[in-house]
């Protein structure tokens, strides 16, 4: 199970609670903001998600949840298995915490999830073309899965995710196998 020891001085990353609803619908709208700067203007004004949507996504699914020195929420990860993989649904940092590590120890501790829980790795989909996106992904060892030799649970998970009005080449999936993952992907997909 992530710990302290997984975050930055002065965050902790733990397991998702009911109570973390509000706090973390209010994150999500903050970070979504983010995507009008970059040309998605369309992300950032929708209609934001309520702390009963939010739990409904978060509650049922493996979440993780960064927290300040007082304890309060200011990033999520969503995760939840899929096709042999822990599939990262959703990462959001608050904007305010953003650039201190928080989404990188986010990142790992699902990683580190995965591992434990022998999955093959970690999926996720996300922009070919921003820089909290895809460039972020890489440096943390993810790499573009071309959809057709993709699972096709995972094929199915990227066109469920893909926003309306955004193109398909302006995604991808991306996978970081667990080493055990590396061993049988020679096997396929």
């Amino acid at each position: 199970m992530p710990g302290e020891h997984d975050a930055p001085a002065g965050y902790a990353i733990r397991a998702y609670r009911r109570q973390d609803a509000a706090a973390l619908a209010a994150v999500d709208a903050r970070a979504s903001a983010l995507f009008a700067a970059f040309g998605y203007p369309s992300l950032a004004t929708g209609a934001a998600l309520t702390p009963q949507a939010f739990h409904a996504l978060a509650g049922t699914k493996g979440t993780l949840v960064a927290v300040d020195r007082d304890g309060a929420p200011v990033g999520h990860a969503v995760l939840h298995p899929l096709a042999g993989f822990l599939h990262l649904r959703e990462l959001a940092v608050d904007p305010v915490h953003g650039r201190r590590g928080v989404g990188t120890a986010l990142l790992c501790a699902a990683v580190t999830r995965s591992v434990q829980a022998g999955h093959r790795g970690v999926s996720l989909t996300t922009f070919r073309d921003l820089p909290f996106n895809e460039r972020f992904y890489a440096r943390q060892g993810f790499v573009e899965c071309a959809l057709e030799t993709a699972p096709p649970a995972l094929a199915r998970q990227f066109h469920a995710e893909l926003p309306t009005g955004i193109s398909v080449e302006k995604r991808l999936l991306m996978l970081r196998r667990n080493k055990k993952g590396l061993e049988s992907a020679a096997a396929g997909p």
